[in-house]
């Protein structure tokens, strides 16, 4: 029989290439821009050890703190850039392949834990079609939890592998594996519990023995589970280390509000497992400052009843330890994503943290279809049309809705649709338009965001520049001024002043927001050459050569500044 060949593995791994296949045409979007063609961490080896010593935006944002150490991340990044600079379809291709070895061990997970290949093929075609999987793959910058979860899955296999064959390489594979996972995202911190949860459930006993008690389980459990500990308490350490916390509040609220919120943000993603419909970057759902009926009670109802659903349906199925450790694996790694103060006003939820729970899953409903065929007396074979009927539905709707990340003029046209009151999906969807060269266009939608919330510093700095694209020099500088005296961290905003100071004959200013500028950034590729321009329009080219050597050797792709230094040497004007 054909389900038990590679054919069957092989058709879920198709399926899940074959469903993303478009994304291959698609561009840069949102975080891409900055984090992969602006960030000269990933433009040159030199900058990996580097990784393991910061946060993932520190060569971005140097004056900033972070809550991300994802060393591993930078390394994906560093080697595709390698690979595929500038051309996105590179970038699309691994993300691809990176959910079609997620799939690979979703079905070999599966097959692991049933021992039934029809359910693994069916909770596995479900993984690779869902919709919820989106902005994993279509979004390159995304990767990171497909990347987790292929070291997670690879490493809970390793562990599944060892307690079969008490193989010592099994063992060690495992362990490497979390290592790695710990390194790609934070998330992975829950498989030791994972392990822990698995052993618990699964605990076999010896022949004669009374079934043991929960806690008689709990010293195996223990034990097994404790080489993932020890890593973690290893990687907690260089956490630690290079962020100076676990973790940073970036929003100013207390465990109240958090509390509040915790049953809408639970309940959609119920709704965005089970009914993945309309799907976007950006969602309406905000912290719950005070209790209400609507924002607390309702949502808190939902998930109790969609909890108790859960386990009515769980009661009735054969392979109940199974079915209880899928549960395990949908809870575990959203209970991270809880911690709402460090996430940001109006960013609290997003379908990427759904990629491995929805492991847990997609197994849950692939047992649930099984029974359901058996209780209705139909062959194995006779549950697959109604199992294909779900998936072809799945799988249609994962085609349409990755569209909107073609490009970012339709990625926010779509957000502002989904979230109209968030202002920094209005302020991007702007950013889109500039970036299209239609500044026009986004003039007006930053009046908008400034209109209802005129301290937005994104909105204010972009208008500025918005300003200078159109040639409204006066303009660009009223704002961008704003935007300095609103949050003066920032470099870019300096270098842009001193272009429109540039062209407002504004000299000494000019070469002071340089100098500003570099203070705040002196690694940032251009910044040493637009004070060059601005010596050399003074007229002080020893200045002017200073500031190229200084580009060049820091930046030496810039061509530009390479050819702008020959021109001074040739010129024989020597320091």
């Amino acid at each position: 029989m054909w389900l038990q060949t590679r054919w069957a593995e092989a058709l879920a791994c198709a399926a899940a290439g074959l469903v993303f296949s478009a994304t291959l045409s698609f561009g840069f979007v949102y975080d891409d821009v900055p984090q992969i063609l602006k960030n000269p961490a990933i433009q040159s080896w030199s900058s990996i050890p580097h990784y393991f010593t910061s946060h993932v935006w520190a060569a971005i944002y140097p004056n900033s703190t972070g809550n991300y150490y994802r060393p591993l991340f930078l390394l994906w990044l560093r080697l595709n850039y390698a690979l595929f600079g500038a051309d996105p379809a590179g970038w699309h291709l691994t993300s691809i392949a990176c959910h079609v070895l997620a799939t690979w061990l979703v079905f070999r997970v599966a097959q692991k834990l049933t021992a039934d290949r029809l359910t693994a093929l069916l909770a596995t075609l479900l993984f690779a079609v869902l919709p919820t999987h989106i902005e994993n793959v279509a979004w390159i910058s995304g990767i990171t939890d497909p990347l987790m979860a292929c070291l997670v899955l690879g490493s809970f296999l390793g562990f599944l592998t060892f307690r079969e064959s008490r193989k010592l390489g099994s063992a060690i594979l495992s362990v490497a594996l979390f290592a790695l996972a710990l390194l790609s995202k934070e998330t992975a911190a829950v498989l030791p519990f994972l392990a822990f949860g698995y052993v618990l459930i699964f605990k076999k006993e010896n022949a004669g023995e009374k079934p043991s008690s929960r806690a008689r389980r709990l010293l195996p459990a223990l034990r097994e589970s404790a080489p993932f500990l020890l890593v973690l308490c290893f990687y907690a350490a260089a956490r630690y280390h290079a962020l100076g916390s676990w973790s940073h509040p970036t929003i100013p609220i207390g465990w109240k509000e958090v509390l509040l919120t915790w049953p809408s943000v639970l309940w959609f993603y119920i709704q965005h497992l089970a009914l993945p419909f309309s799907l976007s970057e950006f969602y309406p759902l905000d912290y719950v400052k005070a209790a209400s009926v609507s924002a607390v009670l309702l949502p808190l109802v939902l998930v109790i009843i969609s909890a108790a659903v859960i386990f009515l349906v769980i009661r009735q199925l054969p392979n109940r330890k199974t079915a209880y450790f899928a549960l395990v694996l949908i809870v575990l790694p959203l209970l991270p994503v809880l911690d709402l103060r460090s996430l940001t006003t109006g960013d609290i939820v997003h379908d990427r943290y759904l990629y491995l729970p929805s492991a847990g899953f997609v197994l849950l409903v692939a047992l649930a279809i099984r029974e359901l065929a058996r209780r209705l007396s139909q062959g194995p074979l006779r549950t697959l049309p109604f199992a294909f009927a779900i998936i072809a539905a799945f799988a249609s709707l994962t085609v349409i809705d990755q569209m909107q990340w073609s490009n970012e003029v339709s990625l926010y046209t779509r957000g502002l649709h989904s979230a109209p009151d968030n202002l920094t999906v209005r302020d991007n969807l702007a950013n889109a338009f500039v970036n299209v060269n239609q500044p026009e266009r986004a003039i007006p939608l930053y009046l908008e965001v400034l209109e209802r919330n005129p301290n937005f510093w994104r909105s204010t700095y972009n208008l500025g520049f918005a300003y200078y694209k159109t040639a409204n020099f006066l303009s660009a500088e009223d704002y961008l001024q704003r935007a300095i005296a609103i949050d003066p961290s920032d470099s870019d905003q300096y270098i842009y002043l001193a272009l429109v100071q540039l062209q407002l004959k504004k000299l000494p200013d000019a070469a002071e927001n340089a100098k500003r500028a570099i203070a705040r950034n002196s690694r940032a590729r251009g910044y040493h050459s637009i004070l060059a321009l601005i010596y050399e329009m003074e007229g002080n080219q020893l200045k002017a050569e200073a500031e190229l050597r200084t580009e060049v050797t820091q930046h030496p792709e810039n061509a530009a500044a390479a050819a702008e230094l020959e021109k001074l040497d040739q010129s024989g004007l020597k320091p």
